[in-house]
């Protein structure tokens, strides 16, 4: 899975640095006031520096949730190669751990990912939703050695929903939030219940 486009990276350790405090606060600011409430200058006085000087790092609003939104698909990639090469059912529960894992961890930018990528360019859809189709595709893929008894429009339809299911917990504002630990344990026996699988912990027990 490919990222959604080139990201160009400073030549500094220190440009390296503020460009990450840019993408930290704006991921904050979006998250909590949304994205058209939140100015280039609020993001650069959350980082700590003049409005003008984001400008240094990204040409405007759309390229800083651009940025975010490749920082997803790079993280969500990790769990492909770390999959990649285990058994079918090794390869989901290991899918289904790093997803949840990110979900939990990450969740102002799944958040973000999930309400805010239709303000973006078209052809930035485009792109994010191939590589949405190609992550999902490597889950059909190894359900598919292990249920073969389900047709291929069946494991996607699973597949989907057990992603969106997972997902929406970077949505659900309406109730006192779990601990972190609780909610990685839930989404994660929920997700394997709902694929057929045991989790990556239930299998590193039995080894």
């Amino acid at each position: 899975m490919s990222d959604a486009r080139p990201t160009l990276e400073p030549a500094t350790e220190k440009g390296r640095r503020r460009r990450d405090l840019i993408l930290q606060s704006a991921i904050r600011l979006f998250d909590e006031r949304g994205f058209h409430a939140t100015g280039i200058d609020d993001i650069g006085e959350a980082a700590g520096i003049t409005g003008p000087g984001v400008y240094r790092h990204f040409a405007g609003k759309d390229e800083i949730l651009i940025a975010i939104f490749d920082g997803v698909w790079r993280e969500l990639r990790v769990g492909l190669e770390v999959a990649s090469g285990q058994e079918p059912e090794a390869a989901v529960a290991t899918l289904i751990d790093r997803h949840v894992a990110f979900a939990v961890d990450h969740r102002a930018e799944m958040a973000l990912l999930q309400r805010q990528l239709g303000n973006l360019p078209a052809d930035y859809q485009r792109r994010a939703q191939a590589n949405r189709d190609r992550y999902e595709g490597v889950w059909v893929d190894a359900l598919t050695h292990l249920r073969p008894q389900w047709s291929d429009a069946e494991r996607r339809l699973i597949v989907r929903a057990t992603l969106w299911m997972v997902n929406s917990y970077a949505l659900d504002g309406h109730s006192p939030d779990p601990d972190p630990e609780t909610a990685r344990r839930v989404l994660t026996a929920m997700a394997g219940t709902s694929l057929g699988v045991e989790s990556r912990a239930s299998l590193r027990s039995k080894s």
